[in-house]
């Protein structure tokens, strides 16, 4: 009895370090046989659903074998199942159905037990399960066996349930991480999670890309400190030595707004970086989850919004207060029966020419907006490019102060929008009359090869250095000394854009200050009439 009481209590003590259902099998077969007849012991579950027996392992006199599974039936164990009381078998030849024990088989004559104990394994009022010992001799059980055996069954289903609740915890977190996994590959967005330490434990693929990660290596779980930034790429670590203040703030409790980091060790990128602490309220905080978007083109869409803005605030001023005042002028002339026709005409032609000038900028306002967001069209139709220098030319040459020259091979034609080309050619005169002085030439020339033809315009003015010719094109820049020439720097910029919406390029050339300049563009021949296509 003492050996028994000791069995319940140690049970309770090394049951709950049973990892699986094989182990507990071991580890309750270790201990029934130390105080009853275990010469062959089992272990079977039940599922009630499909009404099946599964063996999770038997030992025959010290031989382990594998289980097997059988539907529930007439035996024994089927009837402890059903009914979820213990079964007593003195002599199994006389009490219960022939069996045949392959396991407990010799060579010769066939061996079969002749008594055994059997109970229930019950959980939450069902029995999840039965064990069973035999023996082959006849009453080798009596009713203390079976209460010795009921209580290690109580023990079992204790070791059962939390090993199912352990089971459901694992596959609840395999599923949640499955899940995570999905999301975090699916995220348009970088994404890093860090720890309390500061150090890294998960990242998505946008943000290894982002950190340079892919032909680096990373130690998940090390704190990510400025030292380790030394073994990022080069292109990584602008990024990273960004991440730094994040991941500081983010130990320190502290959730970071958007905030913009723009990178400009190769491609130009603005990225928007937010971070979230993890932890409860009033916690210490458990790490964070810093979130990198890339908004580079949401920045340029609104840097192009105030360079539009402050181009039409300035160019716009100017024409609408003369006509304005124009307007003015001739209704009080009018009124007061003032009607000198001389003041009337130049009064009219003011209205007309700044009225002009505001409806070219409102066009190249659209225009450049339009180019922006990629719905630019273009009307395609054969155009000679000579000719259509020469009619430029002719139509500057009656007012310019500039002396105007072409120089143009025969029949330049191709497939291209005339009133674009027009734009931009018109532009490059326009800038070239601005920035060189009176009197000094400006000469068109016109080329053509097999695929392309080019368009140079070339002048005496004041020229450029190459860091200068390098931000040409780009939206709303001025060299330093173009500044006191009207303007909003976004000419050149739609010229360029216009000339790659035909797929061609435009680029700058100039040996020096107050050495002129020469602006060029190409465009490819094409040979269809009438396409009409969408940049």
């Amino acid at each position: 009895m003492r050996a028994r009481l000791e069995l319940v209590t140690r049970l309770g003590e090394t049951i709950g370090d049973a990892r699986d259902l094989v182990e507990l099998f071991r580890t309750l077969h270790a201990e029934t046989s130390r105080v009853m007849d275990a010469t062959v012991f089992l272990l079977s579950m039940y599922d009630a659903a499909s009404e099946t027996v599964h063996v999770v392992r038997q030992i025959d006199r010290g031989e382990e074998h594998e289980g097997g599974s059988f539907p529930l039936g007439k035996g024994f164990t089927s009837e402890v199942i059903r009914t979820g009381m213990p079964k007593l078998v003195r002599r199994w030849a006389t009490e219960g159905p022939p069996i045949r024990l392959l396991y407990g088989t010799e060579s010769g004559e066939l061996v079969t037990p002749q008594s055994a104990a059997i109970v229930p394994i019950i959980s939450k009022g069902q029995v999840v399960g039965v064990i069973s010992t035999q023996s082959y001799a006849p009453q080798a059980y009596d009713d203390t066996d079976i209460a010795t055996l009921g209580a290690i069954a109580s023990h079992a289903a204790t070791a059962i349930k939390h090993m199912r609740a352990t089971e459901q915890m694992a596959l609840a977190y395999r599923r949640h991480a499955l899940e995570l996994e999905a999301v975090l590959a699916n995220m348009s967005d970088a994404l890093v999670i860090v720890d309390a330490r500061g150090a890294i434990v998960r990242l998505n693929r946008e943000a290894r890309e982002l950190l340079g990660l892919d032909g680096a290596s990373l130690v998940l779980g090390q704190p990510f400190d400025a030292q380790r930034l030394e073994h990022l790429p080069k292109s990584a670590r602008e990024i990273a030595a960004a991440l730094l203040p994040i991941v500081d703030s983010v130990r320190a409790g502290a959730s970071v707004d958007e905030r913009d980091v723009e990178l400009t060790i190769g491609q130009h990128r603005v990225l928007s970086v937010s971070a979230t602490v993890l932890g409860a309220a009033g916690a210490e905080p458990q790490g964070g989850v810093i979130v990198f978007r890339d908004v580079t083109s949401q920045r340029e869409l609104e840097r192009l919004r105030e360079d539009v803005f402050a181009m039409a605030w300035h160019d716009m001023h100017t024409p609408i207060t003369v006509i304005r005042g124009h307007a003015a002028l001739l209704l009080a002339r009018v009124k007061h029966g003032r009607l000198d026709k001389k003041s009337f005409v130049n009064a009219a032609e003011l209205i007309v020419k700044h009225s002009d000038r505001l409806a070219d900028l409102l066009t190249a306002l659209f225009d450049i907006r339009c180019l922006q967001a990629g719905m630019l069209k273009l009307s395609r139709w054969p155009t000679d490019l000579g000719l259509l220098a020469a009619e430029l030319v002719e139509g500057l040459n009656a007012t310019s102060r500039h002396k105007l020259v072409v120089d143009a091979s025969d029949g330049v034609i191709g497939e291209w929008d005339e009133r674009r080309i027009r734009q931009v050619l018109t532009n490059l005169l326009s800038n070239a009359a601005k920035y060189s002085s009176e009197g000094s030439t400006i000469s068109v020339s016109v080329r053509a090869d097999s695929d392309h033809a080019t368009v140079s315009v070339r002048d005496e003015g004041i020229g450029m250095e190459a860091d200068e010719i390098a931000q040409v094109f780009r939206r709303g820049y001025r060299a330093n000394r173009a500044l006191n020439v009207r303007g909003g720097g976004l000419g050149l910029y739609l010229a360029h854009g216009l000339v790659s919406a035909h797929g061609g390029r435009m680029w700058a050339e100039s040996p020096g200050h107050d050495r002129g300049s020469t602006f060029s563009f190409a465009l490819p021949i094409g040979t269809r009439e009438g396409e009409t296509g969408t940049a």
